[in-house]
């Protein structure tokens, strides 16, 4: 991006970026953790892909059928805690990123016993903004989000299919 009248760059387009973006990721979560995920797919472009360790869902309608699959099993306490979000690339109207995901999560109703994390994961996610041409009235979504399992609790059940 070029710096110029009404634009922000270096320091500044980065913190801003880093703000937006994490923003949504965390805003994506807390509709998982605290809805029923109905309204995940929002938070994607029409064409994204989702992939769950070796499983790939493609466009919002499958990407939604993985959240109704998951609010049909049953009640879910779930806390997907995102941390150490970096941008790794930057061009205009896309941006790759990557966070570290902890899982706490058990099926029933709250309070649930205790728990240690069940997944600690790698987020994969390439951003690209929608909408109109304005940067002030465009909005950032997933295209992409690929979440790399780096540790995963033996016997315990993710609700989305990972395979």
């Amino acid at each position: 991006m070029t710096p110029g009248a009404g634009t922000i760059a270096g320091p500044a387009l980065a913190a801003l970026l880093h703000t937006e973006l994490s923003m949504l990721v965390t805003a994506l979560w807390h509709e998982i953790d605290h809805g029923d995920g109905s309204a995940a797919a929002g938070f994607f472009t029409s064409d994204a892909e989702l992939t769950f360790s070796r499983r790939t869902f493609r466009g919002t309608d499958e990407i939604s059928g993985v959240y109704r699959d998951r609010a049909a099993r049953g009640p879910r306490v779930s806390r997907h805690l995102l941390t150490n979000f970096l941008v790794l690339r930057h061009e205009s109207g896309h941006v790759e990123a990557v966070s570290a995901l902890m899982l706490f999560a058990q099926d029933g109703t709250p309070p649930v016993p205790a728990t240690v994390p069940v997944l600690i994961a790698d987020v994969y996610d390439r951003f690209v903004r929608v909408g109109a041409a304005d940067e002030h009235t465009s909005r950032w979504r997933i295209a992409s989000r690929r979440i790399e399992n780096r540790f995963l609790m033996p016997g315990d059940v993710l609700a989305v299919p990972t395979e």
